[in-house]
């Protein structure tokens, strides 16, 4: 940040800098040094040079974004999610995505200004556009402007904090030819759109804190505000945004202090005032703006769709069109009843095929009637339920609906299935009743082996029976309805789960699911639904009745649940990626990401940084904590080796920027979830402003005569000396060269040979396609 602030302290041997306004400071130390320069006029372009500056990175960066856009014309990596959220927003279909909403509706917003009506669900990498009828250059043009919007904001924040033109341009510049970010900026992903508030946040805030000796002006109260909305978009766009809220939050608590100091001349009062507009722009902003994307995100998606089967049946009943709504009835004994499996979505299945005798790890089954899951709902998933009390009752109320007779509602109503109820399942198609019992079952060992038991078996009849208890039920008189009640089904004897898991059996299993007996019985994992009575039609009647009986949620329940299943959800991506990577290899790009192949071309889309642009990077920020260290130890010395002025600008401004790197870094140490290259992407921009940093500690002098005081000022000065400008031109050239030859896998254009894919592996963990 902006460091025209004086001093407070006076240091022993040294004299206390004045009290003068930050301004004036500086203004006299620059009017000081321009007079004792060499007396030449400063020219027009040296005085318009950070206007240029600003053009030629805006230009160079809407090159290196838009060049071939159309190429691929196919869906790239994580389009496939994000294309097809956005088309769901247009189609006005739930979805659910453990990311808040803001960059997504941005993505659909676009689609909706060109006309696109979300017809495409990008189901799958490597779809063509073209064939399809999809607007996809104007799709990725338009999420493009947020990419080509970064090096720009760069460049301004830079300036803003005082860097000279040079340098300014030189972190701009950086970020412009950065491959990672290129192919980021160009395709339908969130990242550069969550980058974009995230620069724009930190760019408003360091306009607020130059504004401190204005307080409660018209632009104080603007770039505060102004801050708080781009701290609210960035952590709509992607929870990760709380990094940067962290960030600014740690720059007001030291802003704060500041203002406490006795020595400032501030009371207590002035202190409380400037704690409640904080607190109002930076937090209750923030709050609110958050939540308003939220309501739009609900408002928007009113319709059923694949994200009704994360929610509960509250939830999904409130949307237009939901199956819950249409085919909520109470079960009975008696009913031939379809069971699905709430997170896989298999039906409980049963035929004649056999448990194998022996199973590939030598263990021994009972060869019994396997129970399965299968993913297609046929005659073999259907299942009479029958109660355990009252069996000859219930024959004769069976044998009577049987015979077709009319049975009165309030006797019908008394052989409703309720919560805690102990039940019998009996297959329809081979007459058994479901049953497990103390043997493993064929994949899970330690889970119990479900079969089935005929009826004439009534030595083990105890192995049959099931209490059937209601997600959420809140008591033994709750009713049970198809659809809208989720059920877990607890053996009575062994206390065991029917439970099921993504993976396949082998051959003889038919392709189908494993379904076994869990000893958790309180997963979320062990819950099924009812979704059918065979021959069961609703009437007109039933719907106006169901939809009298529905309660509605309010915005703030509907938010809680969704908040909470998005936390669960984001935390639960353990799933193994073949190229996810750890936060250690990050800095140092030992790996990147395959995002797109072409085999018949050769073609490939390979997410990775600059290299040679990363290293410098990593050498940067270790420079910086050298140079804090050593003016530690001079401190402590005595000696004062540089001007008291960039002293403390090195330590403000370069402070703010290391912190930055490391608050949008380190967190993903603390995190289980699969990660990879790209949530390095924020970190990587500060990481380019600490090359700048650096370059303008040790080679811009005199520092009052170059700093900036807007990135719209004019400049006094342009290059210290020849050295600066040959250091400058080697920094850009090699970052420039890097870039160009990386660009094949940037941008996907280019078919390479296997030389030149090879040539491009410059570590082992570039696992490029095509090596061979």
């Amino acid at each position: 940040m902006s460091v025209d602030e004086p001093q407070l302290k006076r240091r022993p041997g040294k004299d206390a800098v004045g009290e003068l306004s930050p301004d004036k400071q500086l203004h006299q130390s620059c009017s000081h040094a321009v007079a004792t320069s060499s007396g030449a006029k400063v020219g027009g372009f040296v005085k318009n040079s950070s206007n240029y500056a600003f053009m030629l990175v805006a230009a160079l960066s809407f090159i290196t974004r838009y060049y071939r856009i159309w190429d691929p014309a196919q869906v790239v990596f994580d389009e496939v999610h994000f294309g097809k959220f956005a088309s769901y927003y247009l189609r006005r279909e739930y979805y659910f995505d453990v990311h808040p909403p803001l960059a997504k509706m941005l993505i659909a917003l676009g689609g909706w200004l060109i006309g696109y009506d979300g017809h495409f669900l990008f189901e799958k990498i490597g779809m063509d556009y073209m064939s399809n009828g999809v607007p996809y250059m104007m799709l990725r043009g338009w999420v493009a402007l947020f990419g080509f919007a970064l090096p720009p904001l760069v460049y301004m924040i830079m300036a803003e904090s005082g860097y000279s033109v040079i340098a300014s341009l030189l972190a701009a510049l950086l970020v412009t030819f950065d491959n990672a970010l290129v192919t980021q900026g160009r395709l339908i992903l969130l990242d550069n759109i969550m980058i974009f508030f995230m620069l724009a946040s930190v760019y408003s805030y360091i306009k607020f804190y130059k504004q401190r000796y204005h307080s409660f002006g018209a632009q104080w109260w603007t770039w505060l505000v102004s801050t708080g909305v781009m701290l609210g978009c960035v952590v709509s766009c992607k929870m990760v945004g709380l990094f940067t809220i962290a960030l600014v939050g740690v720059a007001v608590i030291f802003d704060l202090r500041r203002i406490l100091d006795i020595r400032r001349g501030n009371t207590m009062l002035d202190f409380w005032w400037h704690f409640i507009a904080r607190a109002f722009a930076l937090i209750a902003v923030p709050a609110v703006i958050y939540l308003s994307l939220f309501a739009v995100h609900l408002a928007i998606l009113t319709r059923t769709g694949p994200g009704d089967a994360y929610h509960t049946s509250q939830f999904q009943m409130q949307l237009i069109d939901n199956p819950m709504t249409k085919s909520s009835f109470d079960v009975h004994y008696g009913d031939q009843i379809a069971i699905r499996h709430r997170e896989t979505g298999v039906f409980l299945d049963s035929n004649v095929g056999r448990y194998p005798l022996r199973y590939e790890d030598q263990r021994v089954s009972s060869q019994g009637q396997q129970v399965t899951g299968a993913t297609d709902k046929t005659d073999n998933s259907f299942w009479i339920i029958k109660p355990m009390n009252d069996p000859e009752a219930f024959a004769q109320f069976a044998a009577r609906r049987q015979a077709g007779e009319d049975i009165p509602k309030a006797e019908m109503k008394k052989w409703v299935v309720r919560h805690t109820d102990l039940v019998q399942l009996q297959h329809v198609a081979t007459g058994g009743n479901m049953r497990t019992h103390d043997v493993a079952s064929p994949m899970t060992s330690t889970n119990m082996e479900f079969t089935t038991l005929a009826l004439n078996d009534t030595a083990h009849v105890d192995d049959t029976v099931w209490k059937l208890e209601i997600d959420g039920a809140r008591s033994n008189s709750t009713l049970l309805k198809t659809s809208s009640s989720f059920i877990r089904l607890i053996s009575n004897k062994h206390g065991v789960a029917m439970w099921t898991h993504p993976k396949k059996l082998p051959e003889w299993g038919h392709g189908h699911q494993e379904v076994n007996g869990k000893k958790d019985p309180t997963a979320k994992s062990t819950l099924w639904a009812i979704t059918e009575i065979r021959g069961r039609q609703i009437t007109a009647e039933e719907i106006e009745e169901m939809n009298k009986k529905q309660t509605s949620m309010s915005f703030l329940e509907k938010f809680v649940e969704l908040q909470s299943l998005m936390i669960k959800h984001n935390n639960a991506l353990t799933t193994v990626h073949p190229f996810q990577s750890t936060p250690l290899s990050w800095p140092l790009l030992l790996r990147g990401i395959s995002f797109w192949t072409d085999s018949e071309q050769r073609k490939q889309i390979y997410l990775l940084g600059n290299p040679i642009g990363w290293w410098i990077s990593d050498l940067a920020l270790l420079t910086f904590a050298l140079c804090l260290v050593g003016l530690e130890a001079c401190d402590m010395r005595n000696c004062e080796v540089v001007d008291a002025v960039i002293r403390r600008h090195l330590l403000r401004s370069g402070g703010f920027i290391a912190f930055a790197w490391f608050i949008h870094y380190f967190p993903f140490f603390m995190m289980g979830r699969s990660l990879f290259l790209h949530h390095y992407l924020p970190a990587s921009i500060f990481a380019y402003m600490m090359v700048a940093a650096c370059f303008q500690f040790f080679c811009v002098h005199p520092y009052q005569l170059f700093a900036l005081r807007s990135w719209s000022s004019r400049a006094r000065a342009l290059l210290p000396s020849y050295s600066t400008g040959l250091v400058f031109a080697g920094l850009v050239a090699v970052q420039v060269a890097a870039f160009v030859y990386f660009a094949p896998l940037a941008y996907g254009m280019s078919s390479l040979t296997v030389e030149q894919v090879n040539s491009r592996r410059w570590l082992p963990g570039y696992d490029l396609h095509f090596q061979k």
